[in-house]
Order: structure tokens, then C-alpha cells, then sequence
């Protein structure tokens, strides 16, 4: 009775075992096909917040327009499939990648180690410059002047904590625009974000009363993030993004925004 008892013990613990492995088998297996999917399917999603220009914003017409809505066209034409955007605001956009909401986010966003622990990120398809802008009748004249001021954020971003590591107190904001708009209304004493962003802003906007500080707060690589455990459809963004730098493509939709070829080499 006891040999029996130990051999259906036995059974069930290798039932187990098999069971599990299939199922961790099935679980990366489905997360490996994430290219197949798509193309399977002709559409791929993109997250975005479409409310950031120049990279993803809305124009005269409402269409969503934007250097990298233009980016992420490209990808998604090079994958031969559709696309479909999915705009979400800023503090939400990344988590959206938890549960499948996209396939992947292009926003500017910073390839951090603290990012990595969760999320893969393909190569660079640009570098950003990070800025302090400030009112034009303000005293300050360097970054290390920003200390003990008010800096109008989005609070999750990395330019919080930035401008929280030169001394500054983060007032929240919900997108740039707003940011920069507390600025211009002497209720922040400034506000830091990508050096492209502000010229584009000063650009359309000849007689606002923006300067921009001596001196570069910070630089990083910028590339899209998507989801870990998915290494064929990253090398599928990879060569794109690899083959578009250097052909020119990418630079071409750059100078069309910023007058400059931003485009990592």
C-alpha cells in the first residue's frame, strides 16, 4: 500500500512538473511570436501621447501629425501592416505596456537601467538634449540658479527628477504645453525639456517670452520601449531603425521638424 501511495505521489509530481513546463513553454512561445502576430493580424499599436510637439501632436485639422508619429509610421510601413495610435497621457503611457495595450511606445523616452529592469528598449533612433527654459525677464542665468525655484513637470518623467536633483521644488503638470504655459505665466520659474522642443515651440511661438539657459542639463539615448521576452520582433525594429538612420529616411523626416538632423549614428 505504501509503494502504491508513493509511485501516485510520484505520478502526480512529474503531471505537475510536465504541466508547468508546458505552460511556461506556451507563455514564451506566445511572447516570442509577437512579430507573427502582428503581421498575422496587418495592424500593429503604438502608444503615444499626441499631445507633444513636435514628436506627436495634433494639427489645424485635428489630424495626429509629428516627428516621431512620422518615426513610427515608417516602422510600421517597413512591417508591412497598419497602424493604430493609441494617445494616452504622459503618466499613464508606459504601464499601458502591462497589459498588451500596445505593441510598443515611441515618446521621447530615455533608455534608464531603472526602465530596463522591466521593459526592453530597441537601439537609439535619436539623442536627446535636455534644456532649462526659463522666462525671459527672469533672473536666472545658470543652472546652478534653478535651485530652490519651481520647475513645472510632468512628475514621472525623467526631467522631474532632474530638475529635483539641481534643486528645484517639481510643480505637476500634466503635458509640456501646460509646463511651459506656468512659465510664460511667471507662476513656475521654469521648466526642462528636450532642446528640440523648445526651438520648435519658439519657432511657431517667434514673440513668446522663453529663453533657454546656458549649459546642458542632461543627454540620453531615445528609442522605442516595449515589452521584455519578445527578442524577434525587437530585432525586426532594430534593422529598421538601423536601416532608416543611415539611409537617410530618418534624418529627412528631422529636418523637416527641427531644421537639423537629430537622427542617432
Amino acid at each position: 500500500m505504501k509503494k502504491l501511495l508513493t509511485g501516485l505521489f510520484l505520478g502526480l509530481s512529474v503531471l505537475l512538473v510536465a504541466c508547468s513546463s508546458d505552460e511556461s513553454d506556451s507563455s514564451s512561445a506566445e511572447q516570442q511570436n509577437k512579430l507573427q502576430q502582428i503581421k498575422e493580424a496587418g495592424v500593429i499599436t503604438i502608444g503615444l501621447e499626441g499631445t507633444f510637439p513636435p514628436f506627436s501632436f495634433h494639427d489645424e485639422s485635428g489630424a495626429l501629425t509629428g516627428f516621431e508619429y512620422e518615426i513610427a509610421d515608417q516602422i510600421a510601413k517597413d512591417l508591412g501592416v497598419e497602424v493604430k495610435y493609441v494617445e494616452t497621457k504622459w503618466d499613464a503611457l508606459i504601464a499601458g505596456l502591462d497589459t498588451d495595450k500596445y505593441d510598443f511606445v515611441i515618446n521621447n523616452i530615455s533608455i534608464t537601467d531603472e526602465r530596463k529592469e522591466k521593459y526592453d528598449f530597441t537601439i537609439p533612433y535619436m539623442r536627446s538634449v535636455a534644456k532649462l527654459a526659463v522666462h525671459t525677464d527672469s533672473d536666472i542665468q545658470s543652472l546652478e540658479d534653478f535651485a530652490g525655484k519651481k520647475a513645472a513637470q510632468t512628475i514621472t518623467s525623467n526631467f522631474a527628477q532632474e530638475a529635483i536633483d539641481l534643486g528645484a521644488e517639481v510643480v505637476p503638470m500634466d503635458n509640456l504645453t501646460n509646463s511651459i504655459e506656468l512659465v510664460l505665466q511667471k507662476r513656475a520659474d521654469g521648466t526642462i525639456h528636450d532642446q528640440v522642443t523648445f526651438l520648435t515651440f519658439l519657432k511657431e511661438q517667434k514673440d513668446a517670452p522663453l529663453r533657454l539657459v546656458e549649459g546642458e542639463v542632461s543627454s540620453t539615448d531615445i528609442a522605442l520601449i516595449l515589452n521584455q521576452n519578445n527578442e524577434e520582433f525587437r530585432e525586426a525594429l532594430n534593422d529598421i531603425i538601423k536601416k532608416r538612420s543611415e539611409d537617410g529616411t530618418f534624418a529627412a523626416i528631422s529636418e523637416k521638424y527641427f531644421g537639423d538632423n537629430i537622427i542617432s549614428q
